[in-house]
């Protein structure tokens, strides 16, 4: 548990638009090695077929998205990936969820309250279609406890989490220098860490960008 809050706590301190240390171009290769990490966790360990990700308008969350396709889609083109660009809360009622996966990638230069509108308007609308497949939460959505809140505003979002098993992060430990990737839960209020499934390991030239970036 300690473990867990410290890398809540490492990637809680990321929030803000982007770090003061780096430059554009630094956040984007930070975004290219965690992005790849992403997706590869997303088509090795959890082995999904077809991912659609949701993501906001911003450059540094482009670039993400980018890199998660570049760790997820494979030569012989078994895996297949979309991507929805939300400019409002209001886009994703458009929104049919029909692939393996969805994953919410919201972070980058929006603002938190942005972030957190187009998280809970997206939740809403795959409650809403009563999606059955899985959820893959961005760092940036389930470190600042975007889901807890959603849950615990709208009822209709709280019901649908709470009976999924098929919910999953990822988060940073830059103490014992990996990412990690974890099945989560979302009951009675409150998001949770079910099980570790795996870890990636930090190299130089990522971890360096990550410290850099706090």
């Amino acid at each position: 548990m300690k473990r867990l809050l410290a890398s809540f706590a490492l990637f809680g301190a990321v929030l803000p638009i982007w770090g003061q240390t780096l430059s554009l171009g630094e956040q984007y290769t930070l975004r290219s090695y965690t992005g790849q990490a992403m997706g590869r966790a997303l088509a090795g360990s959890l082995k999904f077929n077809s991912l659609h990700v949701l993501t906001n308008n911003t450059s540094i969350c482009a670039s993400l998205a980018g890199a998660i396709g570049s760790g997820y889609l494979d030569a012989e083109g078994r895996r297949r990936m979309s991507t929805t660009v939300l400019n409002s809360p209001e886009e994703v009622q458009n929104f049919n969820p029909t692939l393996e996966a969805v994953a919410l990638i919201f972070g980058g230069q929006a603002s938190p309250e942005v972030n957190y509108s187009l998280t809970r308007s997206s939740l809403r609308r795959l409650a809403d279609a009563k999606y059955n497949g899985a959820i893959f939460f961005h760092l940036r959505v389930w470190a600042p406890r975007f889901v807890e809140r959603a849950v615990q505003e709208d009822q209709t979002i709280a019901q649908y989490l709470a009976g999924k098993e098929n919910l999953y992060t990822v988060t940073a430990d830059l103490q014992n220098k990996v990412i990690r990737l974890w099945q989560v839960s979302v009951k009675d209020g409150k998001q949770a860490t079910v099980r570790e499934l795996g870890t990636v390991p930090l190299n130089p030239v990522w971890e360096d960008l990550l410290r850099r970036s706090l």
